[in-house]
């Protein structure tokens, strides 16, 4: 390999030195496309920064990015028998590296020079995306097992104790919730939100966050205002793959999403946000039923009145067995008359729409809750487990388990 070519590309695609190190570190090599530049530090300081903090070690040799005075970034490599020091750089964007100096423990021989504000302005400046990518490039090139971008960040810039705070945190919410009997709202109504934009119910929709109940929404920020925002861009964000499982076009509903969050993002009060995150909802499920219109051929004016109410009444009450008489009776209408315009107008029997409603909700609850097979069979108006499951595979072509496995939210499998 031509080590010396590799130095130099580094150097003029980031315009600043790059330093090659033996492994007691003496200077081997120095490179910088820039003539005229200078380093805050002499060659052997920055190596000796780099010692008494943290230099590449472990069985990957993890590169090593050290950020120095508040403002410079610089990276160590493991390069065979070498080291590869590359830097300094400024981040157009702010990173929180791991790695600091002066650390918790300074070094006393190494003094800094002072950092002026023109000598800072000549560092070059660019993305953490940038620097990361020649880090990666210079270290896979030197070993077999290659590392990835996201094992570079957890080396440096992600906090090891992330992880352990965020079990804290969340251990002591759970106890302050039970202990004031604070509740969020049931999951129940929010499958019935999602479910009607995936079916393109604007009425359902209407209704289902219309219900009012005791429990609270989840606290996304202290912020009142952020929360509002943080919240609408969790609602369209579930909105738009609900309208994707309804049959919209994948990159038309992630171009409305982006659409609604960026002038979300700009609202400067809350009702402003609640507005359009409701609006986004009720986009989709347009989108949803104009699709589901002209695939069947009819408008909704078309339609008999008694069939949305009829629709209505099922989509409301397929927590349990319905009948046809009963639907017939809450109608006004003769049963053997509703059934005849249902299927009329709807190209289905009334019975055969029902259980497939049931199937749909079915392989939501599948998808989205932990409930076992024989409490949605229960809850769905199935006398028992096998008697749901005999339609539901009929419907899709798999069990319920099987289906579970394949399209459920994996964290449920903890």
């Amino acid at each position: 390999m031509n080590e010396h070519y590799l130095i130099k590309y580094i150097s003029y695609h980031l315009h600043t030195i790059v330093r090659r190190y033996d492994i007691n570190g003496t200077l081997l090599e120095t490179c910088c496309a820039r003539i005229s530049f200078r380093d805050l530090y002499e060659d052997d300081e920055i190596f000796r920064i780099f010692t008494g903090t943290a230099l590449p070690h472990g069985k990957k040799d993890i590169p090593v990015i050290l950020s120095a005075e508040g403002e410079l970034a610089y990276a160590m490599i493991r390069t065979g028998s070498r080291y590869t020091l590359i830097g300094p750089v400024r981040m157009t964007t702010p990173v929180d590296f791991r790695h600091t100096y002066p650390g918790e423990i300074p070094l006393p021989d190494i003094s800094a020079r002072p950092v002026t504000k023109q000598w800072l302005l000549s560092v070059y400046a660019c993305e953490y995306d940038t620097f990361s990518k020649d880090i990666l490039l210079v270290h896979n090139l030197f070993h077999e097992e290659e590392i990835t971008e996201e094992m570079l960040n957890l080396e440096n810039s992600v906090d090891k104790k992330t992880d352990e705070k965020l079990r804290e945190s969340f251990s002591q919410l759970v106890f302050t919730n039970r202990e004031y009997g604070k509740v969020h709202n049931p999951y129940d109504q929010e499958l019935r939100e999602f479910s009607s934009i995936e079916s393109g119910d604007l009425a359902q929709l209407k209704r289902s966050l219309s219900e009012d109940y005791p429990g609270e929404i989840g606290t996304l920020s202290e912020d009142p205002l952020r929360h509002a925002k943080n919240r609408g861009i969790v609602v369209i964000t579930l909105a738009s793959r609900a309208a994707m499982r309804g049959g919209v076009v994948p990159e038309e509903a992630y171009s409305l999403s982006d659409s609604y969050i960026q002038k979300i993002e700009k609202c400067r009060d809350i009702p402003a946000v609640f507005h359009l995150f409701y609006a986004a909802e009720y986009e989709y499920a347009r989108m949803v039923k104009e699709l589901k219109e002209q695939k069947e051929g009819t408008l909704e004016k078309d339609k008999n009145p008694h069939i949305n109410k009829c629709k209505d009444y099922i989509f409301s009450h397929l927590h349990g067995r319905i009948s046809i008489q009963e639907i017939a009776d809450a109608l006004g209408l003769n049963a053997a008359y509703l059934s005849e315009l249902f299927h009329e107008c709807e190209k289905v029997t009334l019975t055969e729409y029902i259980r497939r409603e049931k199937i749909n909700l079915a392989k939501n609850l599948l998808i989205y809750s932990r409930y076992s097979y024989s409490e949605i069979s229960t809850y769905l108006g199935f006398s028992s487990q096998s008697h749901l499951g005999k339609y539901f595979k009929s419907a899709t072509g798999m069990t319920m388990r099987q289906y579970r496995n394949v399209y459920g939210m994996k964290e449920f499998d903890a």
